[in-house]
C-alpha cells in the first residue's frame, strides 16, 4: 500500500471516529504496514543486502525494538554489527541504532533516539544469506509497539525483457572515466505490469566507481517525471521511488543528468550491462561499450634525462572534468628511489599555486590544491629541482600516473637516456665504527668509505647509512650534525631506520669518503647487546657497497674518548688527573681509572703503582717498561709515565691480563667484560 492511499485510510478512521459514540478503537488501527522489501540479490544462496520499508503507528522511544524475522531457509550472520544496519526517516536523515542483536533468522534493531508515529522508516540489513530454493517468501517486521507484519519477495525470480529483446542504453560519451548523462530504455513492463507511485525501481550499475556517493533527485526522471527520492545502495546500486505522474504506466525510461556524477567505467570493456528491478522482475539491457581514454596522456618535461639524475618535473594535464580547491591528488613516479625521504611543499605547485596536505609513501606523491584555487580543466603539476626528485637509474622508456577527484591519468612515454657505467671499486678495507658501544647510549658514527664506483653530485645525489633495528634513529637529523669529508652535509633525510646524506661537494668516482655523525644528531644505540651489521649505499650504485659489524655492550661498559680527561659509565661521567693518551700506538691511562671504572684495588706514588684484580698482582715502576705480574717479570709495550702526578699504565697489558676487551674507533674506547 502507497503513502497517499494510507494518509486517506487515516483521515476516514478520523471522520468515523468524530462521528461516532465513543468505542474501544481496535489494535489493528495501528499496526505498522509494510510497504516493499526488496534484496539487493535475489538470487538463491546468495549473502546480500535486505531493505525493508515501512510506517509506524504508535511512537518508539529510545531502547524500544524492530524486529525483523526470515523465514526457515533463510541464515542471518550470528556476528553482525551495527554497522551491518542502518535506519533512515522518510526525509533520508539516519536514525541512531544503540545495538543489533542476530538469531539465526532474526534480527533485532534497538533504536537510540524517539521516532514519531507516522514515520515511514527505511531499514538496511546487510549479511543476509538467502534460501538456496527458489520460491516466494514471507518476512515479517515487528516493534515493540506494534504486531507482525508480513511482505512476500520472490527469490530465484526468472529475467524479463523487454517487448524488443534486452532494452537499450544511450551514453553521452563511450569514453573510460568520462562524467556522462545517462538514459535507459524505453523497455515494456511484462505481464501488463504497471508502474505504481511510492514503489522503488533499482538500477544495477556495471562497476563500483561509476557511481557518486549520493544523486540528487533532481537529477533523476522516471518517464519525463522528477523522480521522488534517489539513493545509492552498495556503491553499484540506485534506488528510485516513482512519482505521481508515472503511475499507472506500463513502461520504464530512465533519465540520469549529466549533473547526476555518474562517470564511465575506468576499463574499456565491449559488453558492460545495466539490470533493472521492478515488482520482482529483472530487465538488462543491451552490451554497453566503453573504449579508450577521454584523457590523452599527458606530457612530462623533465631539467634533466640522465638516469639517476635529480632533476625538476613538469606534468601537463587536460583533465575530464573540472579541478576545484581542496581536491585530492597523487601522483605516482615509477620507483620509490625517485622520492626523497623527505618534500616539501613550497617545492610543488598546481597552476602556479603552492600545495597543501603533501605527504609521500613509497613512489606516491599524495597532496590537495589550496583554498581559493580557480577551477580549470587544464592543469600544469611541478616539482621543482629543489624537491630532489631523481632520475631512475637504469635507461629506459617510463610513465608517470595522476589520479585526481578519483580519476587516473597516464603520462607519454618519458625517455631516461644511459650515465656512466661505476667502475669497480674495492671496499673491503672500509669501517665503520661507534663512538660508543654501551647500550642505550647516544653514538656517533665514523664511516671510511675506501672510494666510490660512480661520482656522487652535490645537492643530488647521497649516500645511504642502513641502522638495524634497535638502533634509535630521530625523525629529525640537522645538517650540521652530519659531514662528508669534513664538511657540513647539505641535507639529512631519515627513511625509516636509514640516514640519507646528501653532500655539498662533489665527490668524484673512485675518491675516499670520510662521513662522520655527531653524537648530537640524537641516535642511540639498541638497549639489547649484540653483534649489529650497518650498511652503506649510495644513490649512484646498484646494491650494497659494503656493511660492517658493530658490538653493543652492556650499559656497565665504560667509554672515554683519547685526549678527553674523563669516562662514562652508566651514564654517568668522571673525571681523570690525566687524559688518555698513546705512545707508539700504545694507549697509556692514569692508574686512577683501574680503581674508578674498573673496581680494582690500587696504590701508587710518584715512582710505583700497584694494581690488584682478584688473584692477578700487577706492580709497575715509572719510567720502566717491565712490569711484575703475578711474580713474573713482563716486557711492556710502552714504559709508564708520571702525568699529574699520577702513574699512567699500558691499558691493553692491564685488560688482557684481567679479561676485558677494548673496542677502539679513531680515538674513542669502550673497556667492557
Amino acid at each position: 500500500m502507497n503513502k497517499s492511499a494510507k494518509k486517506g485510510i487515516s483521515v476516514l478512521l478520523a471522520t468515523t471516529v468524530l462521528a461516532s459514540p465513543f468505542v474501544m478503537v481496535p489494535k489493528a488501527a495501528y499496526a505498522l504496514s509494510i510497504e516493499e522489501v526488496s534484496a539487493d540479490d535475489t538470487g538463491v544462496d546468495e549473502e546480500t543486502e535486505y531493505t525493508i520499508e515501512f510506517e509506524i503507528e504508535k511512537d518508539l522511544s529510545s531502547g524500544d525494538k524492530i524486529t525483523v524475522t526470515f523465514p526457515s531457509g533463510y541464515s542471518v550472520d550470528k556476528k553482525m554489527k551495527t554497522k551491518d544496519v542502518s535506519l533512515e526517516d522518510d526525509d533520508g536523515d539516519d536514525i541512531k541504532i544503540y545495538d543489533v542483536y542476530a538469531t539465526k533468522t532474526s534480527v533485532e534493531i534497538e533504536v537510540d533516539e524517539k521516532i514519531k508515529k507516522g514515520t515511514v522508516l527505511t531499514l538496511t540489513i546487510d549479511k543476509i544469506t538467502n534460501p538456496d530454493e527458489k520460491g516466494s517468501y514471507s518476512i515479517s517486521v515487528k516493534t515493540s509497539k506494534e504486531s507482525v507484519k508480513k511482505e512476500k519477495i520472490t527469490i530465484g525470480k526468472s529475467s524479463s525483457s523487454s517487448s524488443s529483446g534486452k532494452f537499450s542504453v544511450s551514453l553521452s560519451s563511450k569514453n573510460t572515466e568520462a562524467d556522462v548523462s545517462l538514459t535507459l530504455g524505453k523497455l515494456s513492463l511484462a505481464s501488463k505490469g504497471k508502474l505504481k507511485e511510492g514503489k522503488y525501481i533499482y538500477v544495477n550499475f556495471p562497476t563500483k566507481d561509476m557511481l557518486p556517493r549520493s544523486i540528487s533527485k533532481s537529477d533523476v526522471k522516471v518517464n519525463g517525471e522528477k523522480a521522488d527520492y534517489v539513493s545509492v545502495l552498495d556503491n553499484d546500486t540506485v534506488r528510485i521511488e516513482i512519482p505521481s505522474k508515472a503511475d499507472g504506466d506500463n513502461y520504464i525510461e530512465l533519465e540520469f543528468l549529466k549533473s547526476a556524477g555518474i562517470v564511465n567505467p575506468s576499463k574499456a570493456d565491449k559488453s558492460y550491462t545495466f539490470t533493472i528491478e521492478y515488482d520482482d522482475k529483472e530487465y538488462k539491457s543491451k552490451d554497453v561499450e566503453v573504449t579508450g581514454s577521454s584523457n590523452s596522456s599527458f606530457s612530462v618535461s623533465l631539467s634533466d634525462n640522465t638516469a639517476g639524475a635529480r632533476s625538476s618535473y613538469t606534468l601537463d594535464m587536460d583533465l575530464s572534468t573540472k579541478l576545484y580547491s581542496n581536491t585530492d591528488i597523487q601522483v605516482e613516479f615509477p620507483s620509490a628511489d625517485m622520492v626523497p625521504p623527505v618534500l616539501s611543499a613550497y617545492n610543488i605547485t598546481v597552476n602556479g599555486d603552492q600545495v597543501t596536505n603533501l605527504t609521500t609513501s613509497g613512489n606516491r606523491v599524495y597532496f590537495r590544491t589550496p583554498s581559493g584555487f580557480k577551477t580549470t580543466d587544464s592543469v600544469t603539476i611541478k616539482f621543482a629541482l629543489d624537491a630532489y626528485l631523481s632520475n631512475p637509474k637504469t635507461a629506459g622508456t617510463y610513465n608517470i600516473t595522476a589520479k585526481i577527484d578519483n580519476k587516473s591519468y597516464r603520462s607519454k612515454d618519458i625517455q631516461i637516456t644511459g650515465a656512466a657505467a661505476p667502475v669497480t671499486v674495492d671496499n673491503s678495507l672500509a669501517t665503520i665504527g661507534l663512538t660508543r658501544a654501551t647500550a642505550s647510549t647516544p653514538v656517533g658514527l665514523q664511516i671510511g668509505i675506501k672510494g666510490l664506483g660512480a661520482p656522487i653530485v652535490r645537492g643530488q645525489g647521497f649516500i645511504e647509512v642502513v641502522l638495524p633495528a634497535g638502533f634509535r634513529v630521530p625523525a629529525y637529523l640537522p645538517a650540521n650534525a652530519v659531514t662528508v669529508n669534513g664538511v657540513a652535509a647539505n641535507y639529512v633525510g631519515v627513511r625509516g631506520q636509514n640516514l640519507v646524506i646528501v653532500p655539498a661537494q662533489d665527490i668524484p668516482v673512485s675518491a675516499a669518503v670520510q662521513v662522520n655523525v655527531a653524537e648530537t644528531a640524537g641516535i642511540v644505540n639498541p638497549a639489547t647487546t649484540g653483534v649489529y651489521s650497518i650498511g652503506v649505499y649510495t644513490s649512484e650504485e646498484k646494491g650494497l657497497l659494503f656493511a660492517r659489524p658493530a658490538t653493543i655492550v652492556a650499559l656497565n661498559g665504560v667509554s672515554f674518548k683519547a685526549n678527553v680527561a674523563s669516562f662514562t659509565k652508566a651514564g654517568k661521567t668522571t673525571g681523570l688527573a690525566a687524559a688518555p693518551y698513546t705512545v707508539n700506538g700504545n694507549t697509556l691511562i692514569p692508574a686512577t681509572f683501574f680503581r674508578d671504572a674498573l673496581g680494582f684495588s690500587i696504590t701508587y706514588t710518584k715512582t710505583t703503582a700497584k694494581i690488584v684484580s682478584g688473584n692477578t698482582v700487577m706492580q709497575f715502576k715509572v719510567g720502566s717498561n717491565i712490569a711484575n705480574i703475578n711474580g713474573q717479570n713482563v716486557t711492556l709495550p710502552a714504559a709508564v709515565q708520571l702525568k699529574n702526578n699520577i702513574p699512567t699504565l699500558p691499558l691493553k697489558t692491564i685488560a688482557d691480563r684481567t679479561g676485558y676487551k677494548i673496542i677502539y674507533v679513531n680515538g674513542n674506547y669502550t673497556v667492557y667484560k
